[in-house]
């Protein structure tokens, strides 16, 4: 079983059918949230799995998501890592009377100029086949949604305009999470990469260059490095690392301890293309 954010025709089902594939898991559940989909996780078996937004390339990383990967560390970890192309359309009636549009905020914000140029009002909800399943039961020719052309044809509504979003280069980043303590491994060619949580012993001068520099020291590329809020105090921070798992990572993360107050790491994963 996987788990993914809904309803039906959302990006995130696109990835999780992907996923399905490559894991031979037919049964697809749509939740209603992101912080769902982990919660779905935490009360299930170890053969259970989510898909969930984790960065895009334009509005960077879902908050939500780094968030809920240190929320239920003690019971999730990371499986593997699929980006896909991110084609927003206008999904409704009448593209010439509509006022008002409905979409994940992510893809409200990537079309920030387009939504701009139209001056319409904007309505966040919790994805874009959400928005579309909302204008459809509308029925107004006054509202709109942001989603995929195959979420457009699910509700049987029109496609008004296609590629809308500011930039050409649009894609989103899913990762693949289950139980901490599964036993699977995903076979093949692909990247190999790891993520880990830090957190700086003290905010001083040079305590980040210490960590970026046991990287360096062994030779290992970093691809993401990204500072949160600690939710501990104003201006305390902790770190999201993601970097290309070297042969010897038992040794870099034992190096790593020596400069940290802690590291919680989410896991070693292989990386998808779409296929």
């Amino acid at each position: 079983m996987i788990y993914c954010l809904g309803p039906k025709g959302s990006y995130s089902e696109m990835a999780a059918k992907i996923f399905s594939k490559i894991l031979g898991k037919n049964t697809i559940v749509c939740c209603n949230s992101i912080y769902d989909v982990f919660q779905a996780l935490e009360n299930s078996e170890n053969d259970a799995y989510g898909v969930v937004p984790s960065e895009n390339s334009i509005e960077g990383s879902v908050s939500l998501t780094q968030d809920l990967l240190l929320e239920f560390y003690d019971k999730i970890r990371i499986y593997g890592e699929l980006d896909i192309n991110i084609n927003h359309c206008l999904v409704g009636y009448n593209k010439e009377k509509i006022k008002r549009v409905y979409s994940h905020p992510q893809a409200l914000a990537q079309c920030r100029k387009y939504i701009k140029k139209h001056g319409w009002e904007v309505v966040p909800v919790s994805s874009t086949a959400k928005a579309v399943k909302l204008v459809r039961s509308l029925g107004s020719e006054e509202v709109g949604a942001i989603a995929s052309k195959e979420a457009a044809k699910l509700y049987n509504l029109k496609v008004l305009e296609e590629g809308i979003q500011d930039y050409r280069n649009n894609t989103t980043r899913f990762i693949l999470i289950g139980r901490k303590g599964s036993k699977l491994e995903l076979k093949g060619d692909e990247t190999k990469k790891s993520t880990v949580i830090v957190k700086l012993i003290e905010d001083r001068p040079g305590a980040l260059y210490e960590i970026l520099k046991v990287f360096n020291d062994f030779k290992v590329n970093l691809t993401r490095i990204e500072s949160r809020p600690s939710k501990e105090e104003l201006g305390n921070y902790i770190f999201y690392i993601d970097y290309i798992t070297p042969d010897n990572e038992e040794d870099l993360i034992e190096a790593l301890k020596r400069h940290v107050a802690y590291i919680k790491h989410l896991g070693s994963y292989r990386v998808f293309s779409r296929g």
